[in-house]
């Protein structure tokens, strides 16, 4: 299945680099930079607090095709409460990446991003120190999904996507322990190096 989507991308990315306009050489006005936050918190026996970020830098290729890289940088710690004793674990998300989004209309596009992360994790008792386990663990995936934004080439843009990961790697942060698709929403803003109107 995951080589029949990448076939897939791939047709459509060559289907519109034959109905663009061809380009010459680098514009640097089809640059852009930005990304989105990755923030939460909820409270009670089990606590949890995440907060992070996901830079990128890409290119518009064509008018409806951007390719770019892509950073992921995402802290969670997570608490258990048993009477007197906290079980704390502390997970640390790092990682790379490169996408494309295909605009199939005016504000739907589609979005493809193959990734290799870096997971450290540490699990402790807060009161001692005591630590329980900690280790590093490596995962890679393939994020597919679809997201609603402005494009604009040239100008400011916001968006919002839905992923989920097509790779079934058992260390996945895209995954439940179970091995179930677990959704990612984004909602980011991106800002072209170019002055405002170039197209």
């Amino acid at each position: 299945m995951k080589q029949t989507l990448i076939l897939f991308f791939t047709a459509i990315l060559c289907q519109s680099a034959f109905t663009q306009e061809k380009t010459e050489g680098f514009d640097w006005n089809k640059t852009f930079i930005g990304g989105s936050v990755v923030l939460g918190y909820s409270a009670g026996i089990n606590s949890r607090f995440t907060i992070g970020a996901n830079p990128e830098i890409g290119y518009s290729i064509f008018k409806s095709v951007d390719l770019g890289l892509c950073g992921n940088y995402i802290y969670t710690g997570s608490s258990y409460t048993d009477g007197s004793i906290t079980d704390k674990t502390n997970i640390t998300l790092s990682g790379l990446g490169i996408f494309s989004r295909i605009h199939i209309t005016d504000g739907i596009f589609a979005h493809f991003q193959p990734e290799f992360n870096t997971i450290k994790y540490k699990r402790f008792i807060k009161e001692n120190g005591y630590v329980i386990d900690e280790g590093s663990l490596k995962s890679s995936s393939f994020l597919v999904g679809i997201g609603y934004g402005t494009h604009d080439v040239g100008n400011m843009n916001f968006f919002t996507l839905i992923l989920i990961d097509l790779q079934k790697d058992k260390y996945s942060p895209y995954r439940t322990y179970n091995g179930d698709i677990s959704p990612v929403f984004r909602s980011g803003i991106n800002f072209y190096f170019g002055r405002k109107g170039k197209k």
